[in-house]
């Protein structure tokens, strides 16, 4: 039986991905297929997201992006969905994580830029020397990471899922897999962080912009 919140859980990970396949959204609630499935329906019925036929999409609605807005903030005044006796706004715990979070996100987006650009050219990835270099950063990066997605999780279990999504990608690099470090809507590490900081920004209700000109040095 899913639990209460499958409904809200899938609509949020349709928000943050604004369109997607199927996979991607039964990956990102980690539900059964056909559960995910049943849930995209409901929300179609109800205006709060479409399906592009022709190309296996999903989408989120305007009033589907109101919806999510109005249940994310009910979520997240409301301690009692995780079972515990806290008290206080969610997103008054979740701030510290996020805080944890940014210096990683500085490190993580110039690394990401040395995996594609070796010398100011293109890397080609014809040094092996040179690209496991970075995959030993990115896996000392994953190793530091991982406790501050478990403090978010310990607020709301969702970004659980961010810590299967890491690891997956980082496996499947390792594996050899190129584009699983910067690819783009291949579940590689680069989508996965990136997805995670949206679901900070969001949660807390703060604009990228805002976030970028607080830290940026006068």
């Amino acid at each position: 039986m899913l639990p209460d919140t499958a409904a809200f859980d899938v609509l949020h990970v349709l928000a943050l991905k604004g369109m997607a396949a199927t996979d991607p959204l039964v990956a990102g609630s980690r539900y059964e297929r056909e559960d995910v499935l049943a849930e995209l329906e409901k929300l179609r019925a109800d205006g709060l997201a479409t399906h592009m036929e022709r190309r296996g999409l999903w989408r989120v609605t305007p009033e589907g992006r109101d919806r999510h807005a109005a249940l994310l903030d009910e979520d997240l005044t409301d301690d009692d969905v995780t079972g515990h006796d806290v008290t206080g706004d969610a997103r008054d715990r979740l701030r510290p994580g996020y805080e944890l979070f940014l210096p990683l996100n500085d490190r993580f987006k110039e690394l990401c830029t040395r995996w594609q650009l070796r010398d100011g050219v293109t890397n080609d990835h014809t040094d092996p020397a040179y690209d496991r270099a970075r995959l030993d950063e990115l896996g000392a990066l994953h190793e530091e990471s991982m406790p501050v997605v478990d403090r978010l999780t310990a607020v709301r279990p969702r970004f659980g899922r961010y810590t299967d999504g890491l690891t997956r990608a980082l496996t499947r690099l390792r594996g050899g897999e190129q584009q699983a470090f910067t690819g783009v809507l291949c579940d590689s590490y680069h989508d996965v962080w990136m997805e995670l900081h949206r679901d900070l920004l969001v949660s807390l209700k703060i604009e990228r912009e805002t976030e970028e000109r607080d830290r940026t040095p006068r």
